[in-house]
């Protein structure tokens, strides 16, 4: 195999009504087994679904593959260089500064000497970088619960880039586990953690948060950012496994009501909400 093959994969590009999107990610992590990325505007009514495989070939048998009722509006197969996704991060990810003290910063800018809690990121393709609703979200509730709660423990289901694990080993929680249905996403978090020298701190596995397993010692806070559908039949477990506090993100707003009542059954008491017009996180106490 030459260099430059070894450096290209396959691109499935699948445009999507704004509404349709989490459906069709579901289908996607089923059926291909692979982690979508989702690309929109902020209110656009269409979004891009992005998802990467080993070789072009793979990428176009899994665009034949796409079943007709699946609200797709229209998809395309490319090859894409390695250098096209760290040029895309290096564009849309930029240094973000959050809550009263958190700074999320690429790997490729210089880390400011300052006071502030400097979060060192390369998302890789791996979801979570702070410039989304909903992970931004998730670490100022984060940094929130620990300034006002004795928060010693912390789950992380769904960490994606492992950014919220690495947060909160920096505000001073000491125990933290963080999983992810993708492997992919498990490695990333590993490179991430070493890259903030907190590598020997975190346990990153692979679980499904839908699978009983991952919950066995419950933790002070869970934070699960993950779509509606999964949070709705993850409830149970995700409750059982928090002592103190629930962080809950990667809701569509539209969707926040169903998700609030279905803890709210359960035995939780919700803290506040909020949302961007489009996505929503909520905080609920146990």
């Amino acid at each position: 195999m030459s260099e430059e093959n070894k450096n290209s994969g396959g691109q499935l590009n699948l445009f999507v009504p704004i509404q349709h999107v989490e459906s069709v990610c579901e289908w996607v992590r089923d059926a291909l087994e692979k982690e979508p990325i989702e690309v929109s505007e902020h209110l656009a009514e269409e979004s891009r679904i992005e998802v990467y495989f080993d070789s072009l070939l793979e990428a176009q048998i899994a665009q034949k593959a796409l079943p007709g009722d699946l609200f797709i509006l229209s998809s395309e197969a490319r090859e894409y260089k390695e250098q096209d996704w760290t040029t895309f991060w290096q564009h849309h990810f930029q240094t973000l500064e959050l809550g009263k003290n958190l700074r999320i910063i690429p790997e490729w800018e210089e880390v400011p000497d300052d006071d502030k809690i400097n979060i060192t990121i390369n998302p890789g393709l791996s979801f979570g970088t702070g410039g989304h609703f909903t992970t931004r979200f998730c670490l100022e509730a984060l940094e929130t619960a620990f300034q006002t709660l004795e928060i010693h423990s912390m789950i992380d289901a769904g960490t994606g880039s492992g950014i919220l694990s690495i947060a909160a080993i920096k505000l001073g929680i000491p125990d933290v586990v963080a999983f992810d249905y993708d492997p992919v996403c498990v490695d990333q978090c590993n490179t991430n953690a070493a890259r903030n020298d907190v590598s020997d701190k975190i346990h990153f596995f692979q679980a499904d948060v839908l699978e009983p397993g991952w919950n066995t010692k419950p933790a002070d806070l869970v934070c699960a950012n993950i779509l509606t559908s999964v949070l709705l039949d993850a409830a149970p477990l995700i409750k059982r496994a928090a002592k103190k506090r629930i962080l809950l993100s990667g809701i569509r707003e539209i969707e926040a009501d169903a998700v609030a009542d279905t803890f709210i059954l359960l035995g939780c008491k919700e803290v506040s909400r909020d949302g961007d017009g489009q996505w929503c996180g909520i905080v609920l106490d146990v």
